[in-house]
Formats: C-alpha cells, structure tokens, sequence
C-alpha cells in the first residue's frame, strides 16, 4: 500500500514536470481554463470545480464538499502534465487495450469492475440515481440494464454498464473509455479513475 510520502512524491514530480510548462498551454490540451497570466486553472474534477495554482502548487476543490486528499491533487496533476492536445475518438476500448492494460488486467478488475458489480449488480437504478454526484450521466442506446459516463476529467470519459443478475446468471459489468485515454493519463492512473468514482458513491450512500 502506497504512503503518503509516496503520494506526496508522485504530487512533487509531476508538480516539477509541469513548472517548465506554459499553464495556458497545459490548459488547452487537458480542457481547463488558465488565468490570464498563466498562474493558475480550472477544471471539473468527477463533476467537481477545482483549482490548481503553481509557485508553490497547489489543488483545491472549488465547492463546499470535501477537500481533495492528496493522492487525488496528484492524479488531478497526472492529468495535467500528461494531457495531450487532442479530440476525444468518441470510440470505446477495454483496459486491456490501454498500453500494458493486460499486465494489469488484475488490479484493475479489484479496483474498478468488481466494486462496480458488488455494490450495484442487484440495483442497477441506482447507479443512474447517483452518477450526477460524481459528473455522470445516464446514457440510452446502450446494451445494459444500466449503463452511465462519467466524466473524470474534461477528456476523460469512461462508461460504465451494468447487468442485473437473476436466477441463472449472476450480475455482471463493464468498463470502458474513451480510444484516446491513454493520451490523458498513465495506464495505472487510468484503473484508479475508473475506480474513485464507484468508492466516492459508495462513501456517499453511507454517510
């Protein structure tokens, strides 16, 4: 399990990565909105607003909900200093078939499909009832008892689709993203994104 001076590690590298960047630029590629003088962005986070400051760096969250913890600001700035400057393929991909997707096949599918099967296989509506908390949507004209985007980042989609179980078949699931995601996050920060927002509703429902 990682520490937080891991994560603090992870924040400061990609943190010193992006202070030889324009920010207006950074901006740009990763669907943000830069100040004027290039000190600062904003960007929706899981449907949240959230700001990122440099000199010295910083993320926060721009709503009255939680602060951001840590290992969060350092995927926000993953997503920062890896974003390329390019359109969403509007075509989806399986994990396996991100850059070395299939070696980590296995933590993905503990991170991200089996959460989203063991909380809501037997309630799919309420994967639709709770995607607008965490910046998704219910999408109609897809194979699926329940199926809904999420929107990670601006350029960062992922589907989630969703089949009830019955009495011969167990409830299964799937998740995809978008053709060009690994042009926005590394291949590990994609399992995470695809997890965070199943664990934030999860928090959600009980708190």
């Amino acid at each position: 399990m990682a520490k937080v001076d891991d994560y603090q590690m992870s924040f400061d590298i990609s943190a010193e990565k992006l202070a030889n960047r324009n920010l207006i630029e950074v901006a740009k590629r990763a669907g943000a909105k830069a100040d004027e003088d290039g000190k600062a962005l904003e960007l929706t986070y899981y449907g949240r607003p959230v700001r990122v400051e440099r000199d010295p760096w910083s993320v926060h969250a721009l709503d009255e909900g939680p602060e951001i913890p840590l290992p969060e600001q350092a995927l926000i700035l993953h997503y920062l200093e890896t974003a390329e400057d390019k359109p969403l393929a509007n075509e989806w991909i399986t994990y396996r078939e991100v850059p070395s997707g299939e070696f980590y096949w296995s933590a993905f599918v503990r991170r991200a499909k089996q959460p989203l099967v063991g909380f809501f296989g037997e309630r799919p509506q309420y994967l639709l009832e709770m995607a607008p908390k965490v910046g998704g949507e219910p999408i109609e004209g897809v194979n699926a008892d329940a199926a809904v985007v999420v929107w990670a980042f601006p350029k960062v989609p992922i589907l989630f689709q969703l089949w009830a179980g019955d009495d011969e078949f167990p409830a299964d699931g799937n998740v995809l993203f978008d053709k060009t995601v690994a042009g926005f996050l590394p291949t590990e920060d994609i399992a995470l994104v695809a997890g965070l927002p199943i664990y934030k509703i999860m928090a959600m429902s009980r708190g």
